[in-house]
């Protein structure tokens, strides 16, 4: 009897350390969104410890990998990995991939060099212009019929940082991005004479959202979404997640830029 009490222990034992093994989520983001993702900022960004503070809360020991944009949605289309953030909403990845609710609310505007007559107010404001589009970034709903109709003209560069050069070298006339993101790029590239080199339009081209994302074949896919809203929802209640915002950006930073 005792030998089967021990048996029965250590079969408990092995397989409770099986389950906490496989409890794990992996996770992957870019490298290039600060301060909202990326592996030079603390804790990777905000949005990055939002996120894995929710699986963490919901019982998951994290991984975390940063890839180029285009590649980290691969790996998640090929199950390589289990979901990663944050992406925005398009038609295009609906069809493949499952969306959480927003884990980011932000404003988008458009940048120039700081020397341009072009005063946007209207996306009709850049018709004739030359726009950079980070890769991984979607092209915004406002401006897609112009580039098709070749109104607008549109390379793609490797970084944010690579488009905000381009901007201040005059290769190109403008990039749409967060403020945030912007600015921090900027006064890595200018430190104090970022605003001298590029400025931000008054008025925005639009406000968005931002998501966690997982593959619609992932076989528990509609259960980690499921449960990561509802995880963010209490985690917001309880006031965590403004702490996080507040630790990364200041009291005076909601989470809504």
């Amino acid at each position: 009897m005792r030998f089967l009490l021990f048996l029965f222990v250590l079969f408990h034992s092995c397989f409770s350390a099986i389950t906490a093994f496989a409890k794990e989520v992996k996770l992957v983001t870019g490298f290039d969104y600060a301060p909202y993702a990326s592996p030079s900022s603390p804790s990777g960004g905000v949005i990055t410890e939002i996120v894995t503070t929710v699986f963490s809360e919901m019982g998951y020991r994290v991984s975390l990998g940063y890839y180029p944009w285009n590649r980290a949605l691969k790996r998640v289309d090929r199950l390589n990995s289990d979901a990663t953030f944050p992406f925005a909403y398009t038609d295009d990845r609906a069809e493949k991939f499952l969306y959480s609710d927003p884990v980011h609310h932000m404003k988008l505007s458009v940048f120039q060099n700081s020397g341009s007559q072009n005063h946007y107010s209207s996306p009709n404001d850049l018709i004739g212009l030359t726009g950079c589009e980070p890769l991984g970034y979607k092209t915004e709903i406002e401006l897609v019929d112009l580039i098709k109709a070749k109104k607008i003209n549109r390379f793609r560069a490797e970084s944010v940082e690579d488009c905000l050069q381009g901007v201040a070298s005059g290769r190109a006339d403008f990039v749409v991005l967060s403020p945030s993101v912007a600015w921090v790029a900027a006064n890595k590239l200018w430190k104090d004479n970022a605003k001298d080199i590029i400025s931000e339009s008054k008025v925005p081209l639009k406000t968005s959202t931002e998501h966690l994302v997982i593959s619609k074949k992932h076989p528990n896919g509609q259960g980690l979404i499921t449960e990561f809203n509802a995880t963010f929802l209490k985690l917001k209640a309880k006031g965590v997640i403004q702490g996080i915002w507040t630790r990364h950006l200041g009291k005076d930073s909601p989470p809504v830029m």
